[in-house]
């Protein structure tokens, strides 16, 4: 065993400084990394080498006096170690504006002749992302280290997209990293404004569903049963609207913690079954199928496929791999296990327009525009084009069905508010009948 002193950044971008005891250097830096500090300079103590643990005194990190184990030395370990889990388990993972922002800011300096390890270093004191930071720590370690900037990024694949780590290895090997960068930036910001669009739109369609929705239940929970007690009163056969509304009120107001059991019970088997090949297939073959969804995932997926396939093609990727790297993104898993076909059909030489029409699952004009690129030789700008083209139906597409959706939640509460009059009316009707 040996003791070595180091100097490092913690998860914070703080310096510390301490000791390890561990049997080897690479250990005792993989070790601190493993706890969230990433190493600067680290020397072994002479002396320390093949000794005891006893003759030494230290416990990883902590200094106790010499001949004898360190108590303090341990909880106070333990207590670092619990909470740093608990730090990096609450973290929040960076969004896509932070790493579209990181790009930019590297773009931007590398354009400028700062050298990378330099532009890298200055980036990340802006950052305030914790988890992109350490990320960015340890991609300035590795390249420290000799390794490449997409070698560091392959490390990290939740924050570093396959696109990314694709694009700038093309570039490194093109010697065309700045506009590389560029271009990649342009993509990211493109396809977070999109989703933020999505999103807006989306926001007061949900807010009403969650208002509508919370004054029906207290109206079937806690109204009806109160007017339940009269009919009952009454003796009297009650009308067939008025008994289901009051066998709802009676199953809610009763049964609502069995019913939320079983929802969660279901969600969780659904969310398990849905992460196997097979639930993942059928779940996005019946996503294709609903009417206006279908759609709206198909021009979504397409329209990221032709931004990151145009992306990587003008990085110099060569088409094969791009496409497998493109199809990589895609969510719905029918989409991509075609585009998966069109690219082993590709590599035997039969093109890429043809086997994407024949699936019958693309729109036709990204098939004419993927077909026109092919013929020209030039088919990352016709990508382009037909990406803008998607992205402008989508936007459409988007505000139609935001519009649509509001009248369509107006009628639907309507109706089911009016179904609930009617049904607590009837047997008042009934009963004014039969005085008179």
């Amino acid at each position: 065993m040996a003791v070595f002193n180091y100097k490092g950044l913690n998860y914070k971008g703080e310096v510390t400084v301490g000791f390890i005891e561990i049997d080897d250097k690479s250990g005792a830096i993989s070790l601190l990394r493993d706890k969230g500090i990433f190493v600067t300079e680290i020397t072994v103590e002479k002396g320390s080498v093949n000794k005891k643990p006893e003759e030494i005194g230290l416990v990883q990190g902590v200094q106790g006096k010499k001949g004898a184990l360190s108590v303090n030395g341990i909880i106070n370990g333990v207590t670092k170690s619990i909470k740093d889990t608990l730090f990096i388990t609450l973290e929040k993972n960076p969004s896509q504006t932070d790493l579209a922002t990181f790009i930019r800011q590297l773009a931007s300096m590398v354009k400028a002749g700062i050298p990378l390890f330099d532009a890298i270093n200055d980036i990340k004191s802006q950052i305030k992302n914790t988890v992109l930071k350490r990320a960015i720590s340890n991609v300035l370690e590795s390249i420290k280290e000799g390794a490449s900037l997409s070698y560091a990024f392959k490390g990290y694949p939740k924050i570093f997209p396959n696109i990314v780590v694709s694009s700038v290895e093309a570039g490194e090997e093109s010697g065309t990293l700045s506009s590389v960068l560029e271009k990649l930036a342009v993509y990211l910001e493109e396809k977070n404004a999109l989703k933020k669009r999505i999103a807006s739109a989306l926001i007061y369609p949900l807010i009403m569903s969650a208002v509508g929705f919370s004054i029906l239940f207290y109206i079937v929970v806690y109204i009806v049963p109160v007017i339940s007690k009269i009919f009952k009163s009454m003796h009297h056969v009650l009308p067939l609207p008025t008994r289901i509304v009051l066998f709802v009120s009676y199953v809610f107001s009763h049964y609502f913690l069995i019913l939320l059991i079983l929802s969660v019970v279901v969600y969780l088997y659904l969310t398990s079954y849905f992460k196997t090949e097979k639930g993942r297939l059928r779940r996005d073959k019946f996503l294709l199928k609903i009417p206006l969804v279908g759609k709206f995932i198909i021009l979504k997926d397409v329209n990221l496929f032709s931004q990151n396939l145009s992306t990587l093609l003008t990085s110099g990727v060569i088409i094969t791999k791009a496409i497998r790297v493109a199809s990589l993104n895609i969510t719905n898993v029918v989409l991509k296990n075609a585009l998966f076909d069109a690219q082993k059909s590709l590599e035997e030489g039969y093109g890429f327009a043809g086997p994407i029409e024949k699936s019958g699952l693309f729109p036709q004009i990204f098939v004419n525009m993927v077909r026109a690129g092919e013929k020209s030789g030039n088919l990352d700008e016709m990508l382009i084009v037909a990406s803008n083209i998607i992205k402008n139906e989508i936007d459409f597409y988007v505000s139609s069905l935001t519009q649509m959706l509001e009248p369509i939640m107006v009628i639907v509460m309507g109706f089911v508010v009016g179904f609930i009059v009617i049904a607590i009316m009837l047997p008042i009707f009934e009963m004014s009948s039969l005085v008179k």
